[in-house]
């Protein structure tokens, strides 16, 4: 008679839960997801904070990442564990919102520059601002379309040059054109102040 090891036989017997698991969600059992969501939820909030450092953003990228699973379970094909695919959707859905916040930082420090707004304004210097953000609002609305459209997605809606090459079906190439004609059209109208 072969013996097995408790540790083989607990890791067999998860890996047979998390197929059963992951057929009944395929065929979208209400009480299977939400196994899944509770079995997987607290791992991958973790996860979340520990890479995000913001518990609001880590619970906005668990719920992403366990959605993302959940409509990706297809593409499971058992080559790790259930636990460690679903970790690396978590850590790509982290790694997209690490870039996005550092996109958005770097927005806020170019428009800083451009409009040489300080971070605690007087109230003249807050209607100053609020002016600037105008002034900068009415030179986007007042480019054409085709470098409008692309300088929205990209500062105002976070997406990458893909996201925004697929969303107007033009070439990637063609979207950082655009976006470098679109930046330089900015900076000459607010500099020169003709708006």
């Amino acid at each position: 008679m072969k013996v097995f090891s408790p540790s083989l036989v607990y890791y067999i017997r998860m890996i047979t839960m998390d197929y059963r698991l992951i057929e009944l969600c395929r065929v979208g059992d209400l009480s299977a997801i939400e196994n899944f969501v509770q079995t997987y939820q607290q791992d991958v909030y973790h996860l979340a904070l520990s890479i995000l450092d913001d518990s609001g953003e880590a619970d906005d990228a668990t719920q992403e990442s366990l959605l993302a699973a959940l409509r990706a379970l297809d593409s499971f094909h058992g080559a790790s564990s259930l636990k460690t695919w679903l970790f690396s959707i978590t850590v790509n859905i982290c790694r997209t919102r690490l870039h996005r916040r550092k996109r958005s930082e770097r927005l806020r420090q170019i428009m800083g520059a451009v409009l040489r707004v300080q971070n605690t304004p007087s109230v003249e210097e807050h209607a100053i601002e609020k002016e600037s953000y105008k002034a900068l609002w009415r030179a986007i609305h007042n480019m054409d379309e085709k470098h409008r459209i692309p300088i929205v997605l990209r500062y105002y809606h976070d997406l990458s040059v893909a996201e925004i090459a697929s969303i107007l079906q033009i070439p990637e190439g063609t979207v950082h054109s655009r976006l470098n004609t679109a930046r330089r059209q900015l900076h000459e109208v607010l500099k020169e102040g003709r708006l």
